[in-house]
């Protein structure tokens, strides 16, 4: 092929050199012709004819942006003679110019000659291609980077084109003209077609232009990639901090809202999307089913409008633990404590928990659900699920103790009448404190739920009626059999009268409850993994026949005994005296005391362990006290429940699909105005008990002026009326 170089008319023939160029390479299989520096003085316009009707031929021309625009001539340039005549003149510089053309010529005569000698074997063949043509309009040059490559013989893989693009070929000035060449930063990159490789092939990096802390490519995408190793590490790190840290490490201006895009798309990555794993949730479901027997695990839905529609709207769902279900029915303890904690995603909800006790007195959590609101539906459906698990009828004669929240209420009368429902002594306190406040009432209160008999408690009523009959009004609304020990029963085995298994179990699931569904359910399955791990630990090193904490309770009980004398009366009857006039019966045969204390805990009082002492110096086989306590206390029993084990999951991408047709898609939800809270709302009576810098709060309370000794103002403010 000839390649012509066309120059004002009278250089026409003056490149006619390449074509012996390309005709006397012969056999070889690559040769490469660099025509550089020809250099018109002048404004001319240099056109290619006939060069390379191929579309892998580019031209790049790079101008500073203060000068000119850039210029991209690409494939058949068509050229004029005439065009290129036009302003041109008949100056006697385009001859002088023609003259250095013949001379590089006979340059690149002589180079190819040495190229024609090296043979076939120093050439990989390649498509005819022009690299780069530069125009810099201020010197008014070409300069023209030709490769030129025979193309006679065709190469095999013609079908492996290279495609070649020029990214950020771009000019960073620094503002003065006397500067521009030396500020100028280009970068020539190649990539390959239908490829991701990109190859730098030309970065000159020397310049002088002024720093700039604003960068447009910083963005909160870039800087989200650069703290996920850190997230990980720390997601609670506080925005302030991770502002910081990128402009002390990047040094750059990086904003506090841009520092909370790229946290919050750092933890959206490392916990998941809040909306998309609702769609998932099923096949969540389906690897617990697979990897823990004998799981429940129950999920409700929206009616539909639409029968024909592939989504339902969550509503609910009910996690019980195939292990913890069986761990639980070994304790042999009818106790459980009930409580929910509000959720703070951007779908707000309940979680609903269920907490018993095990034989060390330490929480045993069995179930768990996260529902729309903590209501009378809610509750009553959680409930059903949990008997259904328990296998408890209407008629069972359960425990449960949760506090006086409206839903749970008729829940409980609504699906076990025949229940124990205990209140929790904190909430009736707070509730008492709205009217009567006060160390004296709170004593009072604590002594009349301690009581254990029924005469005990009618005692310490009066007392409260003597000191303020209001107050003993208030309280005797409220049903004994709900608060007092006096009244309770003894199926449960325990005298709890608080709700702090479900506190605690709350606060360990707290970190949890921010975070999407799915991944709130697996913090709550890893921290019950975990805290059996935990207690087995405790297990190995304890010994002796009961739990370490029963050891502990049943020392302090004997300790108390050693105070008390012991009359019998020839059978299995007691009569056991103590200070201020105490004295109980008590009946070692059906393990009872007047006291009730052993048959509403299922531990021998200090009474009892007086008599089983008494017993034994009678020359009577009683062995130690520890056998008279209920098994539910002993080591054996402990280790029984913890063998239960709650197995690991696989990751996501090894869940199978569930059959389920349906899609399941996120609850609504209309986000409120402000801030969203993550932090409960104290009571202002909680706020008012607690100590400031010392010293109690003053809230609600009425000031006296020391100057007029009137209510309502200080002496600061006293204006003497």
């Amino acid at each position: 092929m000839v390649h012509q170089l066309e120059n004002d008319g009278r250089c026409g023939d003056k490149c006619n050199d390449v074509n012996d160029i390309a005709e006397s390479s012969g056999n070889c299989h690559q040769e490469e012709v660099v025509i550089k520096n020809a250099s018109i003085e002048h404004d001319i316009t240099v056109t290619f004819m006939d060069l390379l009707d191929d579309d892998r031929f580019e031209i790049f021309f790079g101008v500073d942006d203060n000068l000119g625009k850039n210029a991209n001539i690409q494939d058949d340039i068509m050229g004029d003679n005439e065009n290129v005549n036009e302003g041109l003149g008949e100056d006697e510089e385009v001859h002088e110019d023609n003259e250095e053309v013949h001379e590089y010529n006979d340059e690149v005569h002589e180079d190819n000659e040495d190229v024609n000698e090296e043979g076939d074997s120093d050439f990989e063949g390649g498509d005819n291609c022009i690299d780069d043509v530069e125009v810099d309009m201020r010197d008014f040059r070409m300069n023209i980077d030709l490769d030129v490559e025979n193309i006679n013989n065709q190469s095999n893989e013609a079908d492996e084109e290279i495609e070649q693009e020029v990214l950020n070929n771009e000019i960073l000035d620094s503002g003065s003209d006397s500067d521009v060449n030396e500020s100028t930063v280009r970068k020539n990159m190649l990539r390959e077609k239908d490829s991701e490789t990109w190859m730098v092939k030309t970065l000159v990096d020397e310049h002088k232009c002024l720093q700039s802390r604003s960068i447009k490519h910083c963005t909160s995408s870039f800087l989200c990639k650069q703290l996920m190793e850190q997230i990980e590490e720390n997601p609670t790190i506080p925005t302030k901090a991770v502002q910081d840290q990128f402009q002390r490490k990047l040094e750059v201006e990086v904003s506090r809202m841009k520092a909370f895009r790229a946290k919050t798309k750092a933890l959206t990555q490392l916990h998941g999307d809040y909306n998309s794993q609702y769609g998932i949730l099923r096949d969540y479901v389906c690897e617990l089913w697979n990897t823990n027997p004998g799981t429940t695990v129950k999920i409700e839905v929206e009616p539909s409008t639409d029968p024909s529609s592939n989504t339902r709207r969550f509503k609910r769902i009910y996690v019980c633990l195939g292990s913890l279900k069986q761990g639980f029915k070994k304790i042999g303890r009818d106790l459980l404590g009930l409580d929910g904690a509000f959720m703070k995603g951007p779908f707000p909800g309940q979680i609903l928990t269920a907490v018993g006790i095990d034989p060390n007195n330490g929480i045993y959590p069995l179930s768990y659900a996260i529902v729309e609101a903590e209501n009378l539906s809610s509750w009553t459906w959680f409930l059903n699920c949990l008997g259904d698990d328990l296998e408890l009828d209407a008629n069972s004669n359960f425990t449960f103790i949760s506090d006086r929240q409206k839903g749970i209420i008729p829940a409980l009368a609504k699906v076990f009448p025949c229940a124990e429902h205990r209140y929790c002594l904190r909430h009736i306190h707070e509730n008492m404190k709205h009217h009567f406040r006060g160390k004296a009432y709170k004593d009072m209160l604590w002594k009349l739920a301690t009581s254990t008999t029924v005469s005990d408690f009618e005692i310490l009523m009066d007392e409260l009626k003597r000191f303020n009959s209001e107050a003993q009004l208030w309280l005797s609304k409220i049903p004994p059999k709900h608060w007092s020990r006096s009244h309770f029963s003894s199926m449960a085995h325990s005298d709890v009268l608080l709700n702090n298994m479900c506190e605690v179990m709350n606060a360990k699931i707290l970190d949890g409850r921010d975070k999407p569904i799915i991944t709130v359910l697996e913090f709550i399955r890893e921290y019950l993994m975990r805290r059996i791990v935990n207690v087995l630990r405790v297990i190995d090193r304890s010994d002796g026949l009961l739990t370490p904490t029963a050891t502990k309770m049943f020392e302090s009980i004997k300790k108390e005994a050693t105070k008390y004398t012991v009359q019998w009366n020839g059978e299995e009857h007691y009569q056991v005296s103590g200070p201020k006039g105490e004295q109980c019966v008590v009946d070692l045969n059906r393990k009872i005391c007047v006291c009730r204390r052993w048959e509403i805990t299922g531990m021998p009082c200090k009474h009892a362990v007086a008599a089983i002492w008494n017993k034994a110096n009678s020359g009577k086989q009683v062995g130690i006290p520890e056998n008279f306590v209920d098994p539910i206390y002993r080591l054996e029993r402990w280790k029984e429940v913890y063998n239960f084990k709650v197995y690991p999951i696989n990751g996501r991408s090894l869940w199978p699909k569930s059959l389920v047709p349906t899609i399941i898609t996120p609850p609504t939800h209309h986000k409120p105005v402000g801030r969203p809270k993550k932090v409960r709302k104290k009571s202002a009576f909680e706020l008012d008990d607690a100590i400031r810098g010392g010293r109690l709060s003053k809230k609600g309370t009425t000031v006296t002026c020391v100057k007029c000794k009137k209510k309502g103002h200080n002496s600061r403010t006293c204006k003497g009326q």
